[in-house]
């Protein structure tokens, strides 16, 4: 009998990204004892009251991430083998960020794990608040019925906000959640209002003042932000009790170093992972790292960090055994319906492979799930289908497609609320692939820097200036005014203090302050970049490139490939696939000085800003429209976006059209037209 066309490989998927995701197949039998040390973990929450931890550690491609998406099913009643989940919060957090902005990333992984949808249609969220309100205010009768009523009177009536406002306000007391602008925001979330607004509030991502102003919360946002951030994770913890507990997963734990020697990342890690454990008693905390890692983490923690992490119990994800190996590949093959009929017919328990394939597989050390997988993949395709074998890449191609895909992701996924994340976690990998000498230091200069670099013969400086509030970035920028007190920044081959702006969030016409304080940093020798959405992609595809490989989630056909091997074709191909950035580090590096010719002057800059700030509004509009709002000549018009093709498109006419590249969409994405 011939295989029917159309059949697939049910071994090419071996490698499980997100926990969110449960692979196509789970074998209990494999890691069973970690697995159940995670249960054991989590009912100790709930029968002590008392927060806890699990560190899980493995080689690459082990199995750890698939451990997190069989837990997170279990949670969410998707596994019924084990008997009936307790109820919990499940957050996972992958460790792809920077030190300094790791409370940040926190609050934005628990946020966004909040909001998202459980078997019933609700969210997380909305699990965890209902019972508790319940608890607390016991008149609303059941929960459900109560919130759906209020949901249904709210555009009429004014009694619904205020009912929700008491019941808030009663949690608050019971709780005391301790901030005021987190219950707002929790009503509008709870009653429909503002969602976009309100999630994207809660995830802890810069918003406008008349945002802010619509969700009543307040609009200073001065304030330090990962202190901030700090103290609504903490609040949010609060929302509910050891009843049902929360699973902070941590993932990529070594993606926090930006280069084998830094730990200035893993001693963040290990205090905010202290800091959550003794501040709660609600949570459990899991830590996936590799076992090569697991040394180095034991030797850098301050030992009361490390007694955090391991409180509950380590757990190695050990290798395969023989008869876990034979499960792993008969469930793999069971899933396949089209091959159901054929390996009916056959004897063979392993059909179309043999026993004799795992054998020689494991005796070529193949004893993660990974490696196993990647080599039945390749033996399948030689049995059924040896005109379409796929034989391992060389290192080269496989990498220039994988940084490929990645592009295309981060064109079309990355949104300016992410900027920060990627510049501050993605800059440092950057500089030092060029140049290790590079090195990340304290801000003193200027308490208003976000990153400074230095090596032996330079000095760069960086500060974010991301913000959508135009009230908090003018207060920015007049403290680093205040800041510099007169000085200059000469010799720009041996320093430079960067702006840096995402290029799709215009300073408009109405932000003057703002304007005004960037044109006198500039006369003090500050430099502005506007990063161009192509810069932001190539920096989030090269960080989680490295990141993977760091982490061991990087395979080439089933082999790991190492952080060193994708930091040399970086580095030799950064001219070529990574352009942008090539153009990126010709703005920062201090040895490359701009020529007067090559930087926009102030009047460039502001026509490009409202230029910027028409699009964002009306998506595209014809040169003569925007002569005509902009009260500027059509031929300049033109020839400003003509001069910065990284920003605009010109579709020619008659009549001409302008259209900005990239567009926020409505749930705040990144789209690329064309």
């Amino acid at each position: 009998m011939n295989p029917p066309i159309s059949l697939s490989n049910p071994f090419r998927s071996a490698i499980v990204a997100d926990p969110w995701h449960l692979d196509v197949v789970d074998v209990p039998e494999i890691h069973r004892d970690a697995f159940d040390l995670c249960r054991r973990a989590l009912e100790h929450v709930r029968s002590e009251h008392q927060s806890t931890s699990v560190l899980l550690y493995g080689e690459a491609g082990s199995g750890k991430t698939h451990l997190l998406a069989r837990l997170q099913a279990y949670l969410a009643g998707l596994l019924t083998i084990y008997g009936a989940a307790p109820p919990a919060v499940f957050v996972s957090v992958r460790l792809q960020t920077s030190p300094q902005m790791i409370w940040r990333h926190l609050r934005y992984r628990y946020g966004e794990d909040l909001l998202r949808p459980t078997a019933d249609g609700r969210s997380q969220l909305e699990r965890i608040l209902l019972p508790r309100l319940n608890a607390v205010y016991p008149e609303i009768g059941e929960p459900r019925i109560w919130l759906e009523r209020l949901k249904n009177q709210i555009r009429s009536s004014p009694d619904a906000s205020v009912e929700m406002e008491d019941a808030l306000d009663r949690l608050d007391q019971h709780t005391q959640l301790n901030d005021r602008d987190l219950i707002t925001v929790l009503g509008h979330l709870l009653l429909g209002r503002h969602r976009r607004d309100a999630r994207a509030w809660l995830r802890g991502e810069s918003l406008p003042e008349t945002a802010l102003s619509r969700l009543e919360v307040n609009t200073d946002q001065d304030d330090e932000p990962e202190e901030r951030a700090r103290r609504i994770v903490l609040s949010l913890t609060r929302l509910t009790d050891a009843d049902i507990p929360l699973v902070f997963c941590f993932d990529q734990v070594e993606a926090l170093q930006s280069h084998p020697d830094d730990i200035a990342g893993l001693l963040k890690f290990g205090q905010m992972a202290s800091y959550l454990h003794d501040s709660t008693r609600n949570v459990l905390i899991i830590s996936c790292i590799l076992t090569q890692f697991y040394l180095k983490l034991d030797q850098l923690l301050i030992s009361s960090d490390r007694d955090r992490l391991v409180e509950f119990g380590a757990r190695l994800i050990s290798p395969l055994l023989p008869e876990q190996a034979e499960r792993l590949v008969e469930a793999r093959l069971n899933t396949s319906t089209e091959l159901r009929s054929l390996r009916a017919a056959n004897p063979e328990r392993f059909w179309p492979l043999r026993k004799s394939d795992i054998d020689e597989a494991l005796r070529l050390n193949k004893y993660t799930p990974r490696e196993l997988l990647s080599f039945c993949a390749e033996k399948f395709e030689a049995v059924l289908r040896p005109e379409l074998l796929q034989t391992k890449p060389p290192i080269t191609d496989y990498l220039a497609q994988n940084i490929e895909e990645r592009l295309d992701h981060a064109a079309a996924t990355v949104s300016t609320d992410q900027t920060d994340q990627i510049v501050t976690h993605g800059l440092p990998l950057l500089l030092r692939l060029i140049d290790p000498s590079w090195e990340l230091k304290a801000t003193v200069r200027f308490r208003d820097a976000d990153l400074v670099f230095e090596n032996p013969r330079s000095r760069i400086s960086v500060c974010l200036c991301n913000h959508r509030n135009m009230t908090s970035l003018a207060g920015r920028l007049r403290r680093l005014r205040d800041q510099v007190k007169e000085q200059v920044l000469e010799e720009p081959t041996r320093e430079k203090f960067i702006l840096l702006r995402d290029a799709r969030l215009p300073i408009g016409t109405g932000a003057k302050k703002t304007r005004e304080h960037r044109e006198q940093l500039l006369a003090q020798g500050f430099q502005w970049l506007s990063a161009s959405a192509e810069m932001i992609a190539a920096l989030d595809a090269l960080r989680g490139l490295l990141s993977d490989a760091k982490a061991g989630d990087l395979s080439n056909s089933g082999e790991s490939v190492s952080p060193a091997t994708v930091q040399d074709w970086l580095a030799a191909n950064l001219d070529t696939r990574l352009l942008p950035l090539r153009e990126l580090l010709d703005t920062l590096l201090p040895e490359t000085v701009t020529s007067p010719d090559q930087n926009e002057d102030n009047d460039d800059f502001e026509l490009c800003e409202d230029i910027s700030e028409l699009l964002h509004n009306h998506n595209l509009v014809s040169v003569a429209d925007a002569a005509c709002k902009l009260d500027r000549d059509e031929a300049v018009i033109e020839a400003c976006a003509r001069r910065h093709p990284e920003r605009f498109g010109i579709l020619n006419g008659p009549p001409a059209v302008i259209f900005q590249l990239t567009l926020q969409s409505s749930g705040g994405e990144a789209n690329t037209l064309g």
